[in-house]
């Protein structure tokens, strides 16, 4: 089982507001509803969105994630599975670790109640000013904003790659973006790892890919080859990256 967690930026902030127990987060005011509680595996996960001030005069919003079983198993878990927010807590902390973007975690606890229910927590802090790929208009940005967000997207996910870890539900929903005017390029971050794990083929990398591309709406065909050849590094396409192309673009929705 996971161990407890306070993030040390937080955990005076956590503390002097009472929220530095699972209890306290299950039984107080977890502010405002995300969507719709998932139901699935045994259990139920919930989605709350609240604000909280960091002790140096500005307000975050954080996102609370609070779980009653929904077990899934594991190779460590062979018989009654472990919940699933442990694994993507446990990826959160292994992709932070080998500086993969996300949205970190500020909390996480887990116990089991009277009734026999285990109870697991996760906080993690919001990505205020960024948007998920999913509600941009790519057609609506300038040509050369939409060419930076595409090389910069695909630069990411190739980081993410080469440090040995696959996703598994990249979808444009779960891909968090940035203009960052300064540095005249996109920040871009993770979401939802519950499935993210580490490989050692790179043929399993490709569901990441196919996932983006599976529900790019709006992606032109250019901007896929831009895309693909911003990720797998190379300016023209070799003969394996224009078979990998192919496959991408049966994937992409038809306009």
């Amino acid at each position: 089982m996971a161990r407890a967690y306070l993030d040390p930026e937080w955990r005076a902030v956590l503390r002097t507001l009472g929220l530095d127990t699972l209890r306290a987060w299950w039984q107080g005011d977890k502010g405002e509803p995300v969507d719709e509680p998932n139901v699935r595996y045994g259990g139920e996960l919930a989605v709350y969105r609240v604000q909280l001030p960091d002790g140096e005069g500005r307000t975050h919003n954080l996102y609370v994630k609070c779980q009653r079983n929904q077990h899934h198993r594991t190779p460590r878990h062979p018989l009654w599975g472990e919940p699933t927010l442990h694994a993507e807590f446990r990826a959160l902390r292994r992709c932070l670790a080998q500086g993969i973007p996300v949205a970190p975690p500020v909390f996480f606890d887990t116990l089991r109640d009277a009734a026999g229910d285990t109870l697991t927590v996760m906080v993690s802090l919001g990505l205020d000013g960024f948007d998920s790929l999913d509600r941009i208009e790519l057609a609506a940005l300038p040509v050369a904003r939409r060419w930076r967000l595409i090389e910069d997207v695909a630069s990411t996910v190739r980081f993410m790659h080469e440090r040995g870890y696959v996703h598994r539900n990249l979808y444009p929903k779960h891909v968090f973006v940035a203009w960052r005017a300064a540095l005249g390029c996109y920040d871009v971050r993770f979401i939802d790892l519950e499935k993210t794990h580490r490989v050692f083929r790179r043929q399993h990398l490709f569901r990441d890919l196919e996932s983006l591309a599976r529900r790019g709406d709006g992606v032109r065909e250019r901007d896929g080859l831009r895309f693909l050849r911003h990720y797998l590094g190379t300016p023209r396409l070799h003969a394996k990256g224009r078979e990998l192309a192919r496959r991408l673009a049966a994937k992409r929705p038809q306009r």
